[in-house]
Order: C-alpha cells, then structure tokens, then sequence
C-alpha cells in the first residue's frame, strides 16, 4: 500500500515539474513539455500553451517553433481528459486559434479537433470562412485549387453542417467557383440536402431560368438527396416553367428554349422520381407540350419522352388525354398526313401500360390504318394490356 502512494506521489511531481520546464522552458521546451504532459494523461499544458501562443501571437507572428507549439498543442487535446463544461471551453479556444493563425498546419489541426469538440458557433465559422473563400474567388474570376484548410473544411460541413452551411457549398457548386471540385462539394451538401428543402425551392424561385436548370440538374445527379426533395423540386419547377405570375398559361411564342428545357428536365425528374403528387399537373401539361411540339419549339423525339413521362406519373385523366390524341393522329394517317412514328409508338406503348380500356376503340383502329408493321404490333400489344 505504501508503495502504490508512493507510486502516485512520485507521478504528481513528474507533472509538476513538467509544469514547471514548461513554464521556464524555450518554445521549443515548451513544445517537449506538452509533449511529456501528454504522455501522462494530462492535457492541461495543452491549455496553457494555446493561452501562451495566443498572448504572444501578435509579438511572434510567423514564428515557426510558436506554429509547432500550436499545432502540437491542438493535436494532443483529448475530450475524454476533459469535463463537459471544459469541453465547451476547448472548443471556443479553438475557434480562436484558427482565427489567430492562418498557418495551414494549424488550421486543419484546429479542424480536425471540432469533430471532437463540435459547437453551432464552429460551424458558423467555418461557414464564414468558405463563404468567404468563394466570394474572393468569384471576384477574382479565378479557378484555383483548394488549398488543404479549405478542403478539410469543406469536408467537415458534411457531417458537422446545417442550413447555412448547404446554401454556401450549393451556390459554390451552382455558380461554378471551384470546378475541379464539384463531386467534393456535391458529396458535402446532398446529405444537408435532405432538411433543407424549403430553401432549395426558394433558391429555385429567385433566380434566372438558366440557374433554374443548372439547380435541377444538380439535384437530379445527386444520389444522396431523397427522392422526395427531387420530386418537390421538379414539381415546383414544372409549375413555374408553365405558368406565368397570373396563373396563365404561356403563348407558344412566349416560351424561350430555356422555358422548354426546364418543363421537360422537370418533368423527366417528376417521372423518374415517381412523385405523384405532380401527376395532376403533369397530364396538364400534355397539351402544352403538343403545342410545343406542333411549334416546333421541341422535337418529336422530346415529345415521345415528355408523353413517357407523363405516363409515368399518370392520373385518372391521363388515359382519356392521350386516348383523344390518338385519336387526333389516327385522323391525320387517314387524311395522309402520317404523324411521326416514335410519337405514335410513344402514345400507342403508354396507353397499353396505363391499361385504360377508353383507348379500346382508338387503339383498335390503329390496326386498320396503313401504320408501319411496328406501329400496328404495338397497338396489338396495348390491346391485350388494357384492364377490363
């Protein structure tokens, strides 16, 4: 027993005496000591020497055996050394020493150690700091590499971010600030994504159409944002894409290219992503398409793929819709005026997934008609697909 206390006091006098080297010591004598504290368990010179090299910052700037302290110091923090109430206080002492130093070494030390000692005020820093790295870099029209401090912290808002934190790594990624590291900073925001969707609407809402665009594209190739985001934004962007401010319904001679790519990326988001919740507005569109495509404001083989997808999403009145167009092309093959055959297969293959018997009739005449072999098998093929 005797010696088990003599034990312990022996340890209490190593530390205070590595205090003591600590205090009299060089910087870099101060560097050993932290290391030796450390070594037994105690991160109080740690502590000490940030508090040092934060008085002394101002006099020793650039200082690289001060920078080695600094670093050393951070790196050796431990949280389970600490109580939660010291835990808070380390965190806030490091959100200073990354303010106070802009040694790259010490920095990404610093932000390595806030995935320990997380806080709300931490990621607001570094927040401000990526914002700010974007805005310089936007002003100077410059394209330049992430350096290791602005990696790292965009790395950190992934799992530590909030909803500041996905709005500057998504308007980085949308106005194109850092090229060379777009998948960096998709892989960042899609998880933050996922909470933040009411925001994304309204990003969508205040800008120009080719932003528009660029936002649903990005959204759409992002594995890690949820369906459920994908499919509010599309619909969102569906419905401003073909209503006007009044509730009207554009003139084909007011849509502009970019209006018509934007109806049908959002569509095709819609389709894939199986919102139904569109599927009302969706069948809506169809006419508005077929006015785009008699415009020639879109392809035929854009409309095959916009009636797919409408298809994909239908609701109770999209069988009669594309029912009467039918309808309409089988009129026009009897006036020999023989509509475009991937439009005609496209209708023909999704009324026969649909299953709606109304297109009985219409589907039946096709196989009457002078259509391509192909045209008239399909109709065949739907036939035998409706529901009775």
């Amino acid at each position: 027993m005797t010696l088990l206390f003599a034990g312990a006091a022996a340890s209490a006098r190593d530390i205070r005496q590595i205090e003591a080297d600590f205090l009299r010591g060089s910087i870099q004598q101060k560097t050993s000591a932290v290391r030796e504290a450390a070594e037994n368990d105690s991160v109080a010179l740690c502590l000490k020497a940030l508090d040092f090299a934060l008085d002394v910052q101002d006099v020793l700037a650039g200082d690289s055996d001060l920078h080695e302290l600094v670093t050393v110091s951070v790196r050796l923090l431990k949280k389970t050394m600490l109580t939660e109430e010291q835990a808070k206080d380390v965190s806030a002492k490091l959100a200073q020493v990354f303010k106070a130093f802009p040694d790259n070494k010490i920095r990404v030390a610093v932000l390595d150690k806030f995935e320990e000692f997380p806080s709300e005020s931490n990621v607001s820093l570094i927040n401000a700091y990526v914002a700010e790295k974007a805005q310089k870099a936007a002003e100077d029209a410059l394209s330049a590499p992430m350096d290791d401090v602005l990696l790292k912290s965009v790395r950190l808002l992934k799992s530590a971010g909030n909803k500041t934190s996905f709005n500057v790594l998504f308007v980085a990624d949308l106005m194109n600030i850092w090229p060379g590291y777009k998948d960096e900073l998709e892989d960042a925001f899609g998880p933050l994504a996922n909470s933040c969707g009411p925001e994304i609407i309204r990003m969508m809402s205040s800008v120009r159409l080719s932003e528009k665009i660029d936002i649903l594209d990005i959204v759409r190739r992002n594995e890690k944002i949820s369906k459920k985001i994908k499919g509010e934004l599309a619909e969102n962007a569906l419905s401003a894409s073909i209503y006007k401010a009044d509730g009207e319904i554009p003139a084909a001679e007011e849509l502009s290219p970019e209006h018509v790519q934007l109806q049908l990326a959002s569509l095709k988001l819609i389709s894939d992503t199986q919102w139904t919740r569109a599927s009302k507005m969706v069948t809506d569109y169809f006419p508005i398409a077929r006015l785009e495509y008699e415009s020639s404001l879109i392809t035929p083989v854009q409309f095959a793929q916009a009636i797919g997808d409408i298809a994909a999403v239908a609701c109770a009145e999209t069988g009669q819709v594309l029912s009467s167009y039918l309808d309409f092309l089988n009129k026009c093959m009897e006036s020999d005026d023989a509509p475009v055959e991937a439009v005609v297969l496209s209708v023909i293959n999704a009324l026969g997934g649909l299953g709606d018997k109304t297109a009985f009739d219409y589907l039946l005449y096709v196989t009457y008609l002078d259509y391509p072999q192909e045209v008239t098998d399909a109709a065949r093929n739907a036939l035998a697909q409706l529901k009775w």
